[in-house]
């Protein structure tokens, strides 16, 4: 069962320009009939050592799911040259236990902040867990003991950044809209479940 996109959400997939056929065919096939509400697309570039890395997010709220849908350059070898991979969650928002929204606003030196420069849009759903490890130490320096690890475990499902100076306004301004409507989605959940 597919489900055919909206033209504002493909025009933003060939905006991005990484390979948007490939994006929207895996949207299509996750959508499972359901009705885009809204959608944030997301294109990065990053840089490793002489290699560019592309890869491109999507985010797509229905009435009871968040798809995330992630695409990769997959490393090239004899057999395969050139090639993309798609990966697709569906979360119910039933499921979302949290969002988080981190705004930075430019003052320029003034008590009255001005508009976000900078967000990063967190949702959790339990779906994956980060471990962060060190040593743990006494505070006798001249100590040789062992004294194990410690740590931390956060969830660590999805933390996306959009920057006004690398992304545009406009881009701020997208996944401000997005986050709105991911919460108004969770709350009318919420509603009708109460």
């Amino acid at each position: 069962m597919t489900t055919a996109l909206p033209t504002d959400l493909l025009k933003a997939l060939e905006t991005a320009g990484y390979f948007p056929q490939a994006a929207a065919q895996s949207l299509q096939r996750s959508l499972r009939g359901r009705a885009p509400l809204a959608h944030l697309v997301r294109p990065e570039t990053t840089f490793d050592g002489p290699e560019v890395r592309r890869h491109l997010t999507v985010l797509v709220l229905t009435s009871t799911h968040l798809l995330i849908t992630h695409l990769d350059d997959d490393p090239a070898d004899a057999l395969n040259p050139s090639q993309v991979v798609s990966t697709t969650e569906r979360i119910r928002l039933q499921r979302i236990t949290a969002t988080g929204l981190s705004q930075v606003f430019d003052t320029d030196g003034q008590l009255n902040p001005g508009r976000e420069s900078e967000i990063t849009l967190g949702v959790t759903w339990d779906g994956s867990r980060r471990l962060d490890l060190e040593r743990a130490v006494c505070e006798d320096p001249g100590c040789q003991l062992d004294h194990g690890y410690t740590g931390s475990i956060a969830p660590s499902d999805l933390a996306l950044r959009v920057s006004a100076l690398a992304d545009g306004t406009g881009a701020v301004e997208e996944a401000l809209a997005f986050h709105d409507d991911l919460i108004d989605a969770i709350d009318a959940i919420d509603t009708v479940g109460a």
